[in-house]
């Protein structure tokens, strides 16, 4: 004889609850089928599906393809996210049942995030577990918090926190300062007295998260306001290609001052009379996350290098 817990637990479809999870994410139908390379009304026959089989209201339907989480809604999505969690960390709690501390760990980290002081740390770490493996994935800011909601990621360093998402909390740690950089197709590379018109008309170069409502908006705002640069030419992801762009282009571009010292002579930092903005960094970790050993440990460390504080869960404070 099963109980309706049991038969509810043999019976129900984890895709169903797997697609719930994209749509209350995505707050669109839409945008989850996008995601999830399916169609539109398999999106919302999913969500049908798993509403009549929970016997809940979750969702609220406006017009069009809007709609709100019920509290219901809200409280399926948080053991949805417990039981993907879960998932994927299988492989590491099974490997780490009566042997040395093992597993694999995932750090997510902004692309545009210059991480000099935080990598050495992070090898230290895999040094002192020789059966611990790393995997260091670079995202938007926003896709780092989400990272770490969907409990993909153990740790995070970012430059901006999503508001939205209450599960993460964050440690301020180091932050860096930007320089406006060149290379030598510019007209100011090494030039140590610069012409104002000719820095404000240059074509700038910058991160996709370097616009006004981006992550890195603060960049964006001290270019205006001290004059610096007139045209958006082009946006990398990453800190790689940005610096590349600045090297072989004709484009200014800001960047992290410990970076661009990788480059030596190859970039030219332009002596502005403006103080360089300093832009905050973070590490996030998520407060309700049940971490494995080998998650732990890495806090531990993270903490012991004043990279990361220990989450506290909400519940305990």
């Amino acid at each position: 004889m099963s109980f309706p817990l049991d038969r509810l637990a043999l019976q129900l479809d984890w895709n169903l609850l797997r697609t719930f999870m994209v749509i209350v994410q995505e707050r669109s139908i839409t945008a989850a089928a996008v995601r999830l390379n399916v169609s539109q009304p398999s999106v919302s026959a999913a969500l049908r599906r798993l509403e009549e089989r929970l016997e809940l209201r979750l969702v609220e339907r406006g017009s069009g393809q809007t709609f709100l989480i019920t509290r219901e809604g809200e409280a399926v999505y948080r053991e949805a996210l417990e039981i993907y969690g879960g998932v994927v960390r299988l492989n590491d709690l099974a490997a780490e049942g009566g042997r040395s501390l093992s597993g694999n760990v995932v750090v997510c980290r902004s692309s545009h995030l210059e991480m000099d002081a935080i990598t050495p740390v992070l090898e230290e770490f895999r040094q002192q577990h020789p059966r611990v493996t790393l995997s260091i994935r670079s995202a938007s800011c926003h896709e780092v918090s989400q990272a770490l909601q969907q409990r993909i990621a153990s740790v995070g360093f970012c430059t901006q926190i999503d508001p939205a998402i209450q599960r993460v909390r964050a440690h301020p740690i180091q932050p860096q300062e930007f320089g406006v950089y060149c290379g030598p197709k510019h007209p100011l590379f090494r030039q140590s007295v610069i012409d104002p018109e000719a820095l404000a008309a240059s074509d700038v170069v910058g991160y996709e998260e370097d616009r006004m409502a981006g992550a890195l908006s603060a960049l964006a705002l001290w270019r205006v306001r001290h004059g610096i640069g007139g045209k958006f030419i082009a946006a990398a992801t990453g800190i790689i290609d940005l610096s590349e762009l600045i090297e072989s282009g004709t484009a200014i571009g800001c960047m992290a001052r410990t970076h661009a010292l990788r480059y030596g002579a190859r970039l030219w930092q332009i002596p502005v009379q403006a103080t360089p903005p300093v832009i905050d960094v973070f590490s996030v970790v998520d407060v309700e996350r049940h971490m494995t050993p080998v998650e732990t440990a890495l806090l531990d460390h993270l903490e012991d290098a004043g990279l990361a504080a220990r989450p506290v869960p909400r519940s305990e404070t």
